[in-house]
């Protein structure tokens, strides 16, 4: 009985012995892996805080690369390398360190352009969105977005609208906002046009005014033919067809010094410019001659072909035969730029009646220019709205060497 009794005892204190050797083990477990779990959260936080100071630090200066070295934050130190990836595009890496635990955070930023925008404005002036106008892309006015009721119905904003200084409704009109508005949003246009007139002088198409006007007809097989000087208009000699790859290799065309006429079928990706004095009127516009469109309308299918259209002054739709007529529409696929006027049809005010004008792609411009006229709820001169369609591309895509913001957006993230 005793020796039993002996056995039970020490059996028990053996199983307990064990069971508090695995308590022990599961506690020191539990508080490892805790540690870990911590250190490796507080170094990811710190490795965020080091890439929310570098996108301070590139909001305030966007050609900031310095980075950081071992820079203490919250107990724990981060480094930051800014990396150019070239296209514009730049990656900044975040390492965030906590006892002895690393975390990285990246990103990569690419500058913001403006033909992500479907419409922009400084001002409308008195011009006005009504009943047929359809915008489907991100939609700014740095002022006031007019709005009216006419032509049957109110216009209808598919992506997110902002302004400024809010909306005025007039004729009782009732905008549609499918993707939301805000207001109080200031974007500004840049100050020049250099940084094209540079890309067309060191590896574009540069023109100077000293040869008179240029004249650019894009052909659907991926060439250009073109012409300097002579006719007054698309007559006469002198023009040359050059594919694209020749006629500007880094995509980039600028004229300096006078106009600029444009029509055809662009396969290929082209920013074409022309800059001069500002309020010119034989420098720094650009003439739309007839449709402007691409070989493969992205609306349709798949797509490679991309437009910047951008003038430091006006750029008018050609009140001329290609363009007239209630039966002949206008389509313009391209993101269009003026850094000091807008897009106007020529004669907006006179002309009668005109077919329905098409956009695809973009309008950025500081002045909203007129295309037609209208009078209660009927269009009385000028084109007839054909909707502002959106090309989705532009969103995280841009013509070669379009104008920016200035400020970055975010192209990839990875944590």
């Amino acid at each position: 009985m005793g020796r039993s009794s002996l056995i039970m005892v020490l059996g028990f204190t053996t199983a307990l012995l064990m069971i508090g050797s695995n308590i022990s083990k599961v506690s020191s477990a539990a508080m490892d892996n805790y540690v870990y779990y911590y250190n490796n959260a507080m170094a990811h936080s710190v490795a965020g805080a080091g890439m929310n100071m570098a996108s301070r630090a590139l909001f305030e200066n966007s050609l900031w690369t310095a980075g950081f070295s071992n820079k203490s934050f919250a107990n724990g130190t981060f480094n930051v390398t800014v990396q150019n990836l070239g296209g514009n595009k730049i990656k900044v890496v975040s390492t965030g360190s906590f006892f002895g635990a690393q975390r990285v955070v990246s990103c990569v930023l690419q500058p913001s352009s403006f033909s992500r925008f479907n419409y922009y404005s400084v001002t409308d002036q008195n011009g006005f969105w009504g009943g047929g106008d359809t915008i489907w892309g991100p939609f700014h006015c740095n002022n006031t977005i007019n709005v009216a009721y006419f032509n049957g119905g109110s216009p209808v904003f598919m992506q997110k609208a902002t302004s400024l200084n809010g909306i005025w409704n007039y004729n009782g009109a009732h905008p549609v906002f499918k993707g939301g508005y805000a207001s109080g949003v200031n974007v500004t246009l840049p100050a020049n046009l250099t940084p094209l007139q540079t890309a067309a002088q060191s590896g574009g198409k540069y023109f100077t005014g000293a040869g008179g006007d240029v004249f650019i007809q894009l052909n659907s097989d991926g060439t250009v033919t073109w012409r300097q000087g002579g006719a007054a208009d698309w007559t006469g000699t002198g023009w040359t067809t050059t594919p694209i790859s020749s006629f500007a290799p880094n995509g980039a065309v600028y004229l300096t010094g006078a106009n600029l006429r444009l029509k055809g079928t662009l396969h290929g990706q082209l920013t074409i410019g022309v800059g001069g004095t500002t309020a010119s009127t034989t420098q720094g516009n650009m003439w739309l001659d007839n449709d402007i469109v691409y070989k493969d309308d992205p609306r349709h299918g798949y797509s490679t072909d991309m437009l910047g259209l951008v003038a430091e002054n006006k750029l008018w739709i050609t009140d001329n035969t290609m363009n007239r007529g209630p039966n002949n529409d206008f389509v313009l696929m391209a993101s269009v730029f003026s850094r000091t006027d807008g897009l106007w049809a020529q004669n907006y005010g006179s002309r009668p009646v005109e077919g329905k004008l098409t956009t695809v792609g973009g309008q950025i411009q500081n002045v909203g220019g007129y295309t037609g006229t209208f009078s209660g709820n009927t269009i009385v001169n000028g084109f007839k709205p054909g909707g502002t369609y959106y090309d989705d591309r532009l969103m995280n895509d841009a013509p070669p060497f379009f104008p920016t913001t200035g400020n970055f957006e975010v192209v990839s993230w990875f944590e």
